[in-house]
Formats: structure tokens, sequence, C-alpha cells
């Protein structure tokens, strides 16, 4: 029962994991999406306010600047948001090992608490065996005795 109690705490441990490692990639999933559209929004001001400041301006280099600085940024974010999913499937890894072996140990300690508990229980009955043949003996010695007074009184 003990061991069942400490696998099934593992297994939880192990599905808390999992849940938390699904909750960062989809936080950085949402994360960067919302990075996308500020970038993309933030892109589109910019050009919106060169095209209004005037004809000097060269638009479409504006253009081109800002989608290659999105384009970057977007990259960068990717790059970034990679190297945390990685992270936490290092952790998520290592908490699994560390439950697993957890686990191990904790079988490992009920089997030699039962094997332990058997030779308690081996002593125990040859203890028992002992007083039982040391009352049959008393009991037999009664009994001899018993008699032999009967026949001494009764004759």
């Amino acid at each position: 029962m003990e061991t069942k109690t400490t696998t099934e705490q593992v297994q939880a441990a192990k599905a808390v994991a999992a849940e938390k490692l699904d909750a960062i990639r989809t936080e950085a999933g949402q994360q960067l999406s919302a990075a996308a559209a500020k970038l993309d929004e933030l892109k589109d001001q910019l050009v919106a306010r060169a095209q209004e400041m005037g004809k000097d301006i060269d638009v479409e280099d504006l253009k081109v600047k800002a989608t290659q600085h999105f384009e970057t940024a977007k990259a960068a974010t990717a790059e970034t948001l990679t190297h945390l999913q990685g992270q936490a499937e290092t952790a998520y890894a290592a908490a699994a090992a560390k439950a697993d072996e957890l686990q191990d140990l904790a079988e490992d300690k009920f089997d030699e608490l039962r094997i332990e508990a058997a030779v308690q229980l081996a002593d125990a009955q040859v203890k028992l065996d002992e007083i039982k043949a040391e009352a049959a003996q008393q009991v037999d010695a009664a009994t001899a005795k018993a008699k032999a007074m009967w026949s001494e009184l009764f004759g």
C-alpha cells in the first residue's frame, strides 16, 4: 500500500511538472505572438508617420528597414523562446529523473522493511513454538503430579 502511495505521488509530481512545462510553453507562445503583434503595430505606425511627414523621406526604405528590424526582433524572440523551452524541458527531465529515483528508493526501503518484518515474524513464531512446548511440558508435569497425588490419596 505504501509503495502504491509513493508511486501515485511520483506520478502526480510528474504530471504537475508536465502541466507547468505546458503552461510555460503556452505563455511563451502568447508572449511571442503579442510581441510580434506589437512590433507589427509599431512598424505600421512608423510608416504612417513617415508618410505624413512628407515626401522628402524615403518611405519604401523605411518600410524595408522596419521590416528588417521586425524580422530581427521576431527571430531573437523565437530564439529566446526556444532557449526557454529547452531550459524548461531540461528542468522537467531532471525533476522526472529525481522523482523516479525517489520512487526507486522508496520501493527499496519498503522491500527492506517487508523482509525485516518477515524475519521478526519468523523469530516470533519460533519463540511462540518454544513457549507452547514449555507450556506442554508444564501441563504434562502437572498432569503427572496430579495423577501421582490421586494415586496416593485414593490409591
